[in-house]
């Protein structure tokens, strides 16, 4: 009986064994298969975080780039700006020091071609007082009374606080034709020529 006893034992602690053995083998090969998908799932996401990074490394290029170009384009406008203010400062600089005879035509044919009344006062500069040809403002009165208008324009009593060209006074309106103010009215409009020339 007790042989029986222990072989059943004996069958009981061999099943057990063969069971613990069995469970140790399938907990390995699970332990094993966690790790494996555990790596895989790993590498997926380190693949994926450097996709990632390398996306937002791409993206902050453009980014620095295109910053870097609209500000390169900004300093190039600004500097294609400051060449054509400088061109408009030399032309008022050549009108300005033009010859007496030449300065003096074109003031000719300024003064016909803005005044409206044919009464108004004219202010130059000191200098060009200094310098104005004699009996100048009587010729274009003549010429304006040989075209049937008023021939009555006077010089203003006080010089103006400009460097070329003229003011037109007329019943408390005044007429700014100095050439710097010339310049600027027409700017818009030879501003592109002037690029044109300077940028070709």
């Amino acid at each position: 009986m007790q042989e029986g006893a222990e072989r059943i034992v004996r069958r009981i602690l061999d099943d057990a064994d063969a069971k613990a053995e069995e469970i140790k083998t399938e907990a390995a090969e699970k332990a094993e298969a966690v790790e494996v998908e555990a790596g895989q799932k790993a590498a997926r996401r380190r693949e994926h975080v450097l996709k990632q990074a390398q996306k937002e490394a791409e993206e902050q290029k453009r980014r620095i780039i295109g910053v870097a170009q609209l500000e390169a384009r900004k300093e190039l406008l600004a500097a294609k700006q400051e060449l054509i203010s400088e061109a408009f400062r030399k032309a008022l600089d050549q009108l300005v020091e033009m010859d007496d005879s030449s300065y003096f035509s074109t003031i000719r044919d300024l003064l016909l071609n803005f005044v409206e009344s044919g009464t108004e006062k004219v202010v130059f500069s000191a200098g060009d007082l200094e310098r104005l040809p004699e009996n100048f403002l009587e010729d274009i009165n003549t010429e304006l009374a040989g075209q049937g208008e008023k021939g009555e324009l006077a010089l203003s009593n006080r010089p103006g606080d400009i460097r070329g060209g003229f003011i037109l006074q007329a019943e408390g309106v005044e007429l700014n034709c100095t050439f710097e103010s010339l310049l600027t009215m027409k700017r818009d409009e030879l501003e592109p020529e002037v690029a044109a020339m300077l940028f070709k």
